[in-house]
């Protein structure tokens, strides 16, 4: 984004929902970026300063709102539990990132219109 000389800026976030519950936001999709990286819910929370209960209240929302699971638990065993990303929550996280790119081009042309307004 250009230079902005002046206090002012529009800023917004992409939130997808599906009725009045959220599905996607930015929270939501680092959280699943963490788990696939941790392969765990809880490593994941802790990187994210979350509870495990708040983050998987999240993964459960998303889940029961979800045409397809999205993370999936894996019960303990010799070397403990963990948790996988689907293949549509992967493609979810690179759908998300890419509406941001879009959104990110928008709001700077958005931003040099606002920069107008102050000459």
């Amino acid at each position: 984004m250009a230079k902005n000389h002046y206090p002012f800026q529009i800023d917004t976030e992409i939130t997808v929902k599906k009725g009045d519950q959220i599905f996607l936001n930015r929270k939501r999709i680092s959280l699943i970026k963490n788990i696939r990286y941790s392969g765990s819910i809880l490593s994941a929370s802790k990187t994210m300063k979350m509870s495990y209960q708040q983050a998987w209240t999240f993964i459960k929302e998303m889940n029961d709102l979800s045409p397809l699971p999205i993370v999936i638990r894996q019960r303990g065993g010799s070397n403990g539990g963990g948790a996988v990303i689907t293949p549509y929550g992967l493609e979810l996280i690179e759908k998300y990132m890419r509406m941001e790119q879009m959104q990110g081009e928008y709001l700077t042309s958005l931003n040099e219109i606002l920069d107008t307004c102050f000459l």
